[in-house]
């Protein structure tokens, strides 16, 4: 399956509206996305830290743990020339 490229903005911006989505992590504010080269599962990305908001942070990581694998099955993150 070929991944879709997106930038590091688009990225985050799926990944927090998703974790937005999820139970009891529905005030959460974000997530900061940063590279990464993993050669096992071919990963170009990952999440190093959320903003919890009022949200429960051990849902939210929870939910992450989901959603992160998912997306990035999906999505390349696009380097800047």
């Amino acid at each position: 399956m070929n991944k879709l490229p997106r930038t590091k903005v688009e990225i985050q911006d799926l990944v927090t509206a998703e974790l937005g989505r999820s139970a009891d992590c529905e005030e959460a504010w974000g997530v900061v996305v940063v590279p990464i080269d993993d050669e096992i599962s071919g990963a170009t990305w990952t999440v190093a830290r959320f903003n919890r908001g009022e949200a429960d942070a051990y849902a939210c990581d929870r939910a992450l743990q989901r959603i992160v694998p998912h997306y990035q099955r999906l999505y390349d993150l696009r380097q800047k020339h």
